[in-house]
């Protein structure tokens, strides 16, 4: 919606149409109307229209150093974008290596527990061969298999 704003500018008025609000078109020209009696006041030989044409390229001053300034930042703001998807990127393989090697870790820890079984097994089997080995030891030599035999002579 268009606002039609009147305000007065160095004893002119200007009517204004425009999309802003009015308090922030009067805004404005308060701002603008300070600056500009600021400069008469201060140097009485100025006239008004010097004065605004002071204003005018100041204002455009500080609107190109602005501009500038926002480029500056805007070119900062690009650069922290493409370094944080570096960094994401970065992340995310880091991550993924993370995943990889857990997975190897998980296989050399069921490996170990593998190895230690297999052992753990030799070892029982070496222990049952070493038991039976002191059993048949233990018995008498010509009595096989551990059995006993009786013997019985006539000599008498």
């Amino acid at each position: 919606m268009m606002n039609r704003v009147k305000v007065v500018l160095c004893g002119k008025e200007y009517v204004l149409q425009t999309e802003d609000a009015p308090s922030y078109v009067y805004q404005l020209a308060k701002n603008l109307e300070k600056r500009i009696s600021d400069i008469t006041e201060n140097n009485p030989r100025v006239s008004a229209h010097s004065a605004v044409m002071m204003v005018a390229l100041s204002t455009m001053d500080e609107l190109t150093k602005a501009n500038n300034s926002v480029e500056v930042i805007r070119s900062q703001v690009k650069e922290y974008v493409d370094e944080a998807g570096k960094a994401r990127l970065e992340r995310d393989a880091a991550l993924r290596e993370i995943d990889v090697l857990k997975a190897k870790i998980e296989q050399l820890e069921n490996l170990n527990k593998l190895k230690s079984l297999k052992e753990s097994i030799q070892n029982d089997e070496h222990g049952s061969k070493l038991k039976k080995q002191d059993a048949a030891a233990e018995a008498p030599a010509d009595e096989p298999d551990g059995e006993t035999q009786l013997r019985f002579s006539n000599e008498e």
